[in-house]
């Protein structure tokens, strides 16, 4: 009699899958290999985009399928998947119309994302500790959390060094007006608390695994080992290096590591939801688990894109802050599930994830419960439906990207007065046009002298989102066309969308000459020098503007 083989309940899925997918390690090789390939910075984010939709979007979708899918947890969880879940969207709502709200959500969002993946990585080394049956005392169990706890807190500090509370305009996320609430921690203060918190995390990482070798074998530690790994390369080495070189990561052109570590992040949860909605089972019904979880993700990041576009309830265009506010409710919305529904100590989490022989492995499955016949299927058909939408959205929106680089205009143009491109009706009918798309035209009919063209397709652009360039385009065409008056009103509206903009002031300055206001035109002139000190022009003008105004006037 052959006696059966037990899985190894020291694994997940096994020794190579648990370090690669589970521990980091597969994150740390990408990392290693990337700056050898000789791939330029447009090639590494489109591939984290489509990364993005292909394993972000459905580890989102995996947290909604564990809380929505059957009436068991829907009622066990109430309190979060209904009550705390209206009120992150009711607040993304309220932020699509007023900037301190929704950059409020958005500064919560990036500051929580680092606890959130800390959690995590804390979570899973536990799990793999006790799946090993070692030993570990409360003493080491609370130096083991510290480790992840102070790794977390470097990157909370350098989130929000500096000095002020916000900025306005262009902001810290380009191309929208929303910003990062800094708390604005000095520069003295913010690099003294890093170098305290940077040797303490040192100490207390060095002392956790000291105290775990007096109960473990070495080799036991090795998926502990590489998540403590991952959370350092994930924030405690990127921004130690920040601060040794006391610069910002985007400076120097590595702010897409941030990227890389939400793919690693959501990788590492995949894998193990997977395990818990199916074990390891192999096939159709991994595949059909992971299909599910796309098409669940794909709704949650589709639907508020189509209902909160600007042709409907929204405000914000989709790459112009909409994706933003939604990728911050999303994330908020998942934070809050997540944190209720993977405890240990819940006994039915933790008999699965820990493996213990009382358990039964496909639970998780069989907890699904009774459903109408047709709701499966019409399931089915709308997750297929979206997840089609997000990934032919995307794949729109780098062509368009790419068209434009390259100047094709028929490909990369919008509609407006330019008319007839390929591009933005086919994203506008799913809720991402962009005001962009009529610039491109607009400046095709200046080129090509249409001014009337020109103008609306200026105006097209306008009447979706207003914005500085825009609005500038308007107020350059009503100048030429001898509309002075409608010329300054545009010119005022884009500058105080962006005060910077030096080509408005000068366009103003000249404006406001012309017709008699000296002391308001030289003025503008003035700034739009300070803008564009290299421009021998605006110096001339605001020379000549300045002696013109101290001749005597006339009798």
């Amino acid at each position: 009699m052959t006696a059966i083989e037990l899985p190894d309940r020291r694994w997940v899925f096994g020794p190579i899958p648990d370090l690669l997918l589970g521990c980091g390690v597969g994150y740390a090789m990408l990392i290693a290999v990337l700056p050898l390939l000789p791939v330029d910075m447009q090639t590494l984010m489109v591939a984290g985009t489509f990364g993005t939709l292909l394993l972000g979007v459905p580890h989102y979708g995996a947290t909604l399928l564990r809380v929505y899918r059957n009436a068991e947890d829907r009622r066990r969880y109430v309190f979060f998947s209904v009550y705390l879940s209206a009120i992150v969207w009711l607040w993304f709502a309220v932020g699509l119309y007023d900037l301190r709200v929704g950059s409020a959500m958005i500064t919560l969002y990036f500051t929580w994302s680092p606890w959130h993946y800390t959690g995590q990585n804390y979570g899973l080394s536990v799990m793999f500790l006790r799946r090993r049956g070692i030993e570990f005392s409360d003493r080491t169990k609370r130096l083991l959390y510290a480790s992840f706890a102070l790794s977390f807190l470097l990157a909370f500090l350098s989130l929000h060094r500096g000095v002020g509370e916000v900025s306005y305009g262009i902001g810290d996320f380009v191309g929208t007006r929303f910003y990062f609430i800094h708390l604005g921690i000095p520069s003295g203060l913010w690099s003294a608390s890093f170098a305290v918190a940077g040797a303490l995390y040192l100490g207390v990482t060095v002392a956790a695994f000291a105290s775990l070798l007096r109960t473990a074998r070495a080799v036991d530690l090795i998926p502990v080992v590489a998540l403590v790994l991952a959370q350092a390369l994930w924030f405690s080495v990127p921004y130690t290096w920040a601060w040794f070189t006391n610069t910002r990561l985007e400076e120097h052109g590595v702010g897409w590591l941030f990227v890389w570590a939400v793919l690693g992040h959501s990788v590492q949860y995949l894998w193990i939801t997977t395990y818990y909605a199916i074990g390891r089972e192999r096939g159709r019904p991994r595949w059909g688990y992971l299909f599910a979880t796309l098409g669940a993700g794909s709704a949650i990041w589709t639907v508020p894109a189509l209902l909160f576009s600007p042709q409907l309830f929204g405000t914000h265009p989709y790459s112009m802050g909409l994706f933003l506010m939604i990728a911050a409710a999303v994330n908020l919305h998942h934070f809050i599930l997540d944190g209720a529904i993977w405890k240990l100590r819940d006994t039915g989490v933790g008999a699965i994830l820990l493996a213990e022989p009382a358990a039964a492995k496909p639970a998780a499955v069989e907890r699904v419960g009774r459903e109408p016949g047709w709701l499966r299927p019409a399931g089915w058909v709308a997750a297929g439906v979206l997840t089609v939408l997000s990934l032919y959205g995307a794949l729109e929106q780098l062509r368009w990207g790419a068209a434009v680089q390259r100047s094709d205009v028929e490909a990369g143009g919008g509609g407006g007065g330019g008319g007839g491109r390929r591009a933005a009706p086919r994203l506008a009918a799913i809720g991402r046009a962009d005001p962009r798309f009529d610039l491109v035209d607009a400046r095709v009919a200046t080129e090509a002298g249409d001014l009337a063209g020109a103008l609306a397709a200026y105006a097209s652009s306008v009447d979706l989102y207003p914005t500085p360039e825009g609005l500038y385009g308007v107020a350059s065409v009503h100048e030429n066309l001898g509309q002075p008056d409608q010329a300054e009103a545009a010119a005022r509206a884009s500058l105080r969308l962006d005060d910077a903009n030096g080509g408005a002031h000068r366009l103003l300055g000249l404006n406001l000459l012309r017709r008699g206001r000296a002391d308001e035109g030289v003025a503008h002139l003035a700034r739009a020098a300070q803008l564009l000190p290299a421009s021998p022009t605006i110096r001339a003008e605001l020379a000549a503007a300045r002696a013109a105004a101290k001749e005597p006037k006339a009798p």
